[in-house]
Formats: C-alpha cells, sequence, structure tokens
C-alpha cells in the first residue's frame, strides 16, 4: 500500500545523521543516496523512509498536522528511538507512555521540525 514516505530538510547531511541514528534502533539503514535524498529502510520489500531537499529549491517546510509513525517490537524499543531522537537534536512532542488502553506510544519533532510518533501496539 505505503511505498515510502518522504519529509523535506534545510540540511540533508544533518537530517542523515538523525535519522541513522533513529531510525538504526529499528534496524534500519541507508537504501539509497543522492545529492538531495536519502532513504532508509529495513528490507526492500517494505516501505522507506526517506528525507529531501525540496525539489522546487525553496525551502522545507513542516506540513500542519502531518506526521509519521514509527512502529515499534516492544515498549522498551518505544523509550530507545523517542531517546535517540533527543539526544540528537529532536524535540519532545510526547514523552513515552500509554495512549489509551491499546497503545505505547512517544511523539518527537526532528531538527527540521517534522513531526514523528513512534508507537507500540500493547496485546
Amino acid at each position: 500500500m505505503i511505498s515510502y514516505a518522504m519529509v523535506g530538510s534545510k540540511d540533508l547531511k544533518r537530517s542523515g545523521e538523525f535519522f541513522d541514528k533513529v531510525l538504526g534502533v529499528v534496524g534500519a539503514h541507508r537504501a539509497h543516496e543522492g545529492d538531495t535524498m536519502i532513504m532508509w529502510a529495513t528490507d526492500m520489500d517494505k516501505p522507506f523512509f526517506a528525507v529531501c531537499l525540496p525539489y522546487d529549491g525553496n525551502e522545507a517546510s513542516v506540513g500542519n498536522g502531518s506526521m509519521i509513525s514509527i512502529g515499534a517490537d516492544t515498549k522498551e524499543q518505544v523509550h530507545d528511538i523517542y531517546q535517540a531522537a533527543r539526544d540528537n537534536g529532536g524535540s519532545c512532542e510526547g514523552e513515552p507512555g500509554p495512549r489509551g488502553d491499546q497503545y505505547y506510544m512517544a511523539y518527537f519533532r526532528d531538527p527540521d521540525g517534522n513531526k514523528f510518533s513512534v508507537f507500540h501496539m500493547v496485546q
């Protein structure tokens, strides 16, 4: 269904370093890299995540109401991803904890201000 999700960046090198650490927690690696884009994947048969310098040459901006969620295998991994984001220039949008009865989640923004969640479905 989803092939990849992409956000814009003002500094591709900084974004690459940030997401290497954050997505590395779930085993993602750089699957493609060019002058204007970096893509990460955990498996070539699964959806990718990418950051790019906007094609139109204008400055990247944050989408109002936009958010991308990263799946975690455990509650501990929610904490690890959230902490990796905070340790590498990300900001808090909601500390790790239960959200309702089924989800354990945290929210953060990357250094460009893009919003992300990380979640684990509690069984």
